[in-house]
């Protein structure tokens, strides 16, 4: 149906088109409108074939009913031609001629000098034209009143797209984008300057007026295909755009990396230690002994592989819900890799993590696996604000006459043109729902591509129906395979009751893992400090020193929900336990230079694999709940949401190899002040079912009550509904408000740079000073190439987050700043003494900083 495509010619619609440029650069030709259009439609055709959307824009536009009923084909075939040449014509506007002379210092276009001050911006202008054009083609072919209209509606939302591929998106509503291109007519019928290359200028002046483009938007427009199908075509503009424009200033077409040696790939995988295990428990049951982990692990795998295959082509959604310590990341690898063996259109992988260290630490899961030789065609990429841009030259052998293409660099780095990505909850978000023109880029990568997101739990609770919904149609009009993994895994789905959505559980009965006693018996649970009054400072420190008296030497983890309460442990602690045994603390307040010192320690094993660090205190918040890989022998929780609990079990006997292992939960202080609107606080451990929950891991019940509120909330007739969110927001194409519902954290930190001296494990010492002042000299060289100062950047900011602390103020609601500080670069504020707000072992101490400044502690 979409095989006969016309695309719009810029020979036929610019007069002189030869002599109109699109780019210039110093030693090399210009660039014509003509051949940069035709390059961007070059890359269109190259996302088209190799990111699937021959099938995936027909299909979104193939979804979109009007008036309840089926789209006509002759509607739907000039929707995907408006969609396709949209990116051609996206710079036709620059046939401007003061954007000609003043730009791009062409004096083929003459321009009187009363022009030479005129406007010489084309954005808006090119979505005027676009406009132009599709009115025309709208009101020739279309005869169905409804349909023509529903096009009226399509063509302003394209044209606004059009008009902000410089920019950023905002809320379509209320912008006033009618009033400006109104203007813009009006200006143009005044005084045809600005399209005085235009060859249907005529038609273009002769129009009246454009009301018709805002007539209604169509009462039965599904709106979240109709959001997707628009930020869809931001992306594909703003990525051929790129991409043709790296091409012309570089001299060389980029290379479009997607995982296409599938074979070799999973061969390397099926040759690893863990996989000819597996593959022998298949042929021997008995192959790792009675009793083994190693047993379940395997079955889990198997069994999550297979019903995977089976259901491979009836399901774009699956859950992964296995215990802690079942090996859901070798797990995922193999489900990702056999979804893109069994599924060729699929050719890309996204891990999705609610924080950096899991990302690092899946990081060195692949690398395990796939060796530096391997990872040259095969790239596996952490995309996190501290990791510094991957270069094209730290691929290669070391070669001294190799001069860095910063700009590939950085090109790969904004359009995540890396067949693997690691990266975060946050960054993921933002490609769904961000309206900046460089966070759009990825979105084209998702197309067509493994998408695996761990813990889902942490997001915010009260965003869970809008995710799911979300999560829903985006896999289902951009075929993303979209596996969810986690020990405590709320079955989303029912919270908006898609049948059609079909997803899917790759493990049928998870009791029979759940309940299994290398498992369920993992942690000895003890709840004996929740029947009694409110504990107190003494009770704990007295259970903690009982637990080391009796086991002599133990690894133990002790986790409060507030910052002050874990610091004030921690001194406590310390002092009590002082030439014992090492007493460390895990909070929001390390460096991530510090965090992972503390980590390493902990984690450090000598030549036969045992712990080096036999005898420990560790002193937390729930930072440790996900993301942080430690194994202990014993823990003390503060109480708090019930899969929190479960999450901070998964630190204790981590490796399912050890017995006696106990953990002793207590009410201190109290979590409504920290998780507030949280309707999983509604209960907890205080509650005996809630405590039956923990036991038999049924996490389903709790979930399941959750959700009854949740649902109670978002029926609610205010600004929470969900449904009033759908239609007036998501369908009117209102991005800024979307962007802004969809956000997973509501406060904006700011960073507290705090100069002082550290020194490395490898004996260099790192002077904070230092540190800013090269971070400073490079902000502020607007000389340097634009490429090259973005991976200098991102190569700063690794050693920039040993100094950096994450601050929010709670007393500070205006002028979003911290109250001390000698300097200044956005949010990042510089404290030149930065040493005197640390304490001895190098921590942040919010409380100095605090007395000094004054304000509230949490």
């Amino acid at each position: 149906m979409f095989e006969n495509l016309i695309i719009q010619d810029i020979n036929n619609l610019v007069a002189n088109h030869q002599d109109i440029l699109a780019h210039e650069k110093e030693g090399i030709s210009k660039e014509t409108l003509k051949e940069h259009s035709d390059l961007t439609l070059y890359f269109k055709e190259k996302f088209i074939k190799d990111k699937g959307l021959k099938t995936i824009i027909p299909n979104m536009i193939q979804a979109l009913p009007v008036e309840g009923k089926t789209i006509s084909n002759e509607t739907q075939c000039l929707i995907f031609e408006m969609f396709i040449n949209a990116v051609y014509l996206h710079d036709i506007g620059k046939i401007n001629p003061a954007f000609q002379r003043n730009k791009m210092n062409n004096f083929k276009i003459v321009v009187l000098d009363k022009y030479i001050t005129h406007e010489s911006k084309h954005s808006l202008l090119s979505a005027l034209i676009y406009i132009d054009i599709y009115l025309d083609r709208i009101d020739k072919i279309i005869k169905d009143r409804d349909d023509r209209i529903f096009l009226y509606n399509i063509l302003y939302s394209f044209s606004y797209i059009i008009s902000r591929h410089h920019s950023y998106l905002e809320n379509l509503s209320e912008v006033q984008f009618l009033d400006k291109i109104e203007r813009k007519l009006v200006s143009i019928k005044e005084d045809d300057f600005e399209i005085s290359y235009y060859k249907y200028k005529e038609r273009l002046i002769g129009r009246k007026s454009l009301n018709r483009l805002t007539y209604r938007y169509g009462k039965d427009m599904k709106p979240v295909v109709f959001y997707i199908l628009n930020k869809m075509l931001y992306s594909l503009i703003v990525n051929c755009d790129f991409y043709a424009t790296h091409t012309y200033l570089q001299g060389k077409e980029a290379e479009i990396k997607y995982i296409d040696k599938i074979d070799d790939i999973f061969s390397i995988y099926k040759n690893t230690n863990v996989y000819r295990g597996i593959e022998e428990y298949k042929r021997d049951k008995n192959y790792f002994g009675a009793n083994s982990i190693n047993s379940l692990r395997s079955d889990i795998f198997l069994e999550a592989e297979s019903n995977l295959l089976k259901n491979l082509d009836y399901g774009n959604f699956f859950y992964l819900e296995a215990p802690t310590g079942s090996g859901k990341t070798n797990t995922s690898i193999n489900l990702a890799l056999n979804i893109i063996k069994t599924n060729l259109n699929t050719n890309k992988i996204f891990y999705i993590f609610p924080f950096n260290t899991l990302v690092q630490q899946t990081k060195e899961s692949f690398d395990k696996v796939f060796d530096e030789k391997i990872q040259k065609d095969f790239r596996i990429a952490v995309i996190n604000s501290i990791t510094p841009i991957i270069t094209e030259e730290e691929k290669k052998e070391k070669d001294d006459i190799y001069q860095t293409d910063y700009t590939i660099d950085l090109l790969n780095r904004q359009t995540l043109n890396y067949p693997v990505v690691l990266t975060t909850h946050i960054n993921f978000f933002n490609y769904l729902f961000g309206t900046g023109r460089e966070i759009n880029l990825p979105l084209l990568q998702l197309c067509n591509s493994v998408v695996i997101i761990d813990e889902i739990q942490s997001y915010k609770n009260t965003l869970w129906p809008e995710i799911i919904r979300f999560l829903s149609e985006y896999s289902e009009l951009l075929n993303i395979k979209i596996i969810i993994m986690s020990a405590t895994l709320p079955k989303l789905d029912r919270l908006i009751g898609d049948n059609e959505a079909n997803f899917i559980d790759l493990i049928e009965d998870k009791n029979k893992y759940y309940q299994n006693k290398l498992f369920k018996e993992r942690v000895i649970l003890n709840f004996d400090l929740l029947n009694h009054d409110k504990i107190n400072d003494e009770d704990i420190i007295n259970l903690v020193e009982r637990i080391f008296e009796e086991r002599g030497q133990a690894r133990v983890l002790i986790e409060f929900i507030t910052k002050k309460t874990a610091r004030r442990f921690y001194n406590k602690f310390k002092d009590k336990f002082q030439d014992k045994r090492k007493v460390v603390e895990i909070t929001g307040d390390d460096s991530a230079y510090m965090r992972n010192k503390i980590i390493s320690e902990i984690n450090k094993i000598d030549e036969l694999g045992n712990y080096i660090c036999k005898d420990i205190l560790v002193v937390a918040t729930q930072v440790i709940e996900a993301g942080i890989d430690i194994d202990m022998d014993v823990g003390l929780k503060d109480i708090s949401m019930l899969d929190g609990e479960e999450q901070f079990l998964g630190r204790i006997n981590r490796s399912c190899n050890k017995s006696n292992c106990y953990a002793y939960f207590f009410d201190y202080d109290n979590a409504n002040n920290i998780y507030k609107g949280d309707y999983r606080l509604e209960k907890n451990l205080l509650d005996e079912t809630y405590r039956s929950y923990l036991l038999n891991k049924d996490f389903e019940r709790f979930y399941k009550k959750c959700f009854e509120r949740l649902e109670e909330m978002k029926g609610e007739l205010n600004y929470k509904n969900m449904q009033v969110f759908f239609d007036d927001e998501v369908k009117n194409l209102n991005y800024a408000e979307v962007e802004k519902r969809m956000r997973l954290i509501d406060q904006e930190n700011y960073q507290l740079f705090l100069a002082h001296e550290i020194e490395l494990e490898s004996g260099e010492t790192l002077d904070g000073k230092e540190v800013w002042k090269e971070y400073v000299e490079l902000i502020k060289d607007n000389s340097m190439d634009y490429a090259k100062k973005r991976i200098k950047l991102s190569k700063i900011a690794q050693k920039m987050s040993y100094f950096t602390f994450d601050f929010l103020d709670f007393d500070d609601k205006y002028d979003k700043r911290p109250k001390h500080f000698d300097c200044n670069i956005g949010r990042i504020f510089y404290i030149e003494n930065g040493r005197r707000f640390l304490t001895r072992e190098g921590k942040f101490d919010r409380i100095k900083y605090l007395k000094e400044t004054g304000g509230m502690f949490l």
